[in-house]
């Protein structure tokens, strides 16, 4: 009986803790753990960015991990509510690559080696296992030196995963903001692909801009869990 008691109390205690964490949204929504393990977002990020190293390289076997990388993921297309800089919103038309695209290009640069095209089949073979679902993505434009902006809302306590890339033909930054106009996460490298990952306190809004620091408007695609 007291052991039921005892258990009983930790947990209207714990519950208690959750609760108050979401009344509080003082200060930064980010929490210093850093929430669950790997997003789908994630993983699409990386399989970008090792296409990206594969393609310059010529690697036909990084191609092959970068497509499976992404055959693991299944993306939904959803329409954020997108804001721009000057008011004037403009349709993003980017591609999007596919698992099935990267094989493709893994067999050119495998020009016909009969080790790598088996390797390509086994791993195309393997597509449907253990694919993680969730990701939603949508395509903006942002004008040469302006800015475009999503409102997006994160849960709490659960990894919060954003990526951007674009055409490769300008410089791209990303920054989120919280609902207290707090900074909690930036990527601001020389490329157009970008990512920010983080866990929120508590359940609220997040402002994701992206920046275009070149001469030239561009699509991108955004992509979150």
């Amino acid at each position: 009986m007291m052991k039921t008691l005892f258990a009983a109390s930790v947990a209207a205690a714990a519950l208690t803790g959750a609760v108050v964490a979401q009344d509080d949204q003082s200060g930064e929504n980010i929490a210093a753990e850093r929430g669950e393990a790997t997003t789908g977002v994630e993983q699409l990020a990386l399989s970008q960015q090792l296409y990206q190293v594969a393609a310059e390289n010529r690697d036909p076997l990084a191609m092959i991990v970068a497509a499976r990388l992404r055959a693991g993921v299944d993306v939904e297309d959803r329409d954020y509510e997108a804001e721009a800089e000057d008011g004037e919103v403009e349709d993003g038309e980017i591609d999007f690559l596919s698992a099935e695209d990267m094989f493709e290009e893994a067999r050119v640069l495998a020009r016909g080696d009969e080790t790598l095209n088996g390797l390509i089949e086994d791993a195309e073979a393997e597509q449907g296992r253990g694919r993680v679902s969730g990701p939603g993505r949508d395509t903006g434009f942002v004008r040469a030196r302006s800015t475009t902006f999503y409102n997006v809302s994160f849960r709490g306590g659960e990894r919060a995963a954003v990526w951007a890339n674009g055409p490769g033909i300008t410089d791209l930054d990303m920054y989120v903001y919280d609902q207290n106009g707090n900074l909690i996460c930036r990527d601001i490298d020389y490329s157009d692909n970008m990512s920010c990952f983080w866990t929120p306190r508590w359940t609220g809004n997040f402002r994701i801009e992206v920046r275009n620091l070149g001469s030239t408007g561009v699509s991108f695609n955004v992509v979150t869990n």
